[in-house]
Parts: structure tokens; C-alpha cells; sequence
């Protein structure tokens, strides 16, 4: 729980980009970023074919995050739904 109350006490974008810089690997931080879009797409109802051609993800990677969309325990989802 450590992890994620340092997490939580971050305040800006730019303090969070610069802590996931630091504790990611590039890939890392590429593989977020494209599950992030992927959720993005999904929620405005892309379809996978659409998705894997513009975030360059596998289907494996899209079907993975729509199973957490529609299973998960909701976190993603309203992140996601509130930024738009």
C-alpha cells in the first residue's frame, strides 16, 4: 500500500509523468500508454480491428482491456469516462 499512497500524493501530470519515468522501463511506460488508449477506444465503442490499427496493439491486448472494462472492478472505466 506504500506504492500506491506515494502514488496518490502526487498532484500534478507533470510529477506523475516524471515518477513513472523513473520507476518504468520505456516499455514499460509504452505498454501503459497503449492499454490507456485502448480503454479510450473501447469506451467510445471502436472496434478491435479499428483499435489494432491505430495503437498498434495486439488483439491479445485489446481483449485483455475490455475484459477489465467490462469485469474489472470499475477504476479504469471511470478514469477513463471521466476524462472525456
Amino acid at each position: 500500500m506504500e506504492l500506491y499512497s506515494a502514488i496518490a500524493g502526487l498532484k500534478t501530470p507533470e510529477e506523475c509523468k516524471a515518477f513513472f519515468e523513473d520507476i518504468c522501463s520505456p516499455a514499460e511506460l509504452a505498454a501503459l500508454e497503449h492499454r490507456w488508449l485502448t480503454a479510450k477506444l473501447l469506451c467510445q465503442g471502436k472496434t478491435y480491428q479499428e483499435i489494432i490499427d491505430e495503437v498498434k496493439v495486439s488483439s491479445v491486448i485489446v481483449s485483455r482491456v475490455n475484459r477489465v472494462l467490462q469485469y474489472g472492478n470499475g477504476s479504469l472505466r471511470s478514469l477513463v469516462e471521466g476524462g472525456e
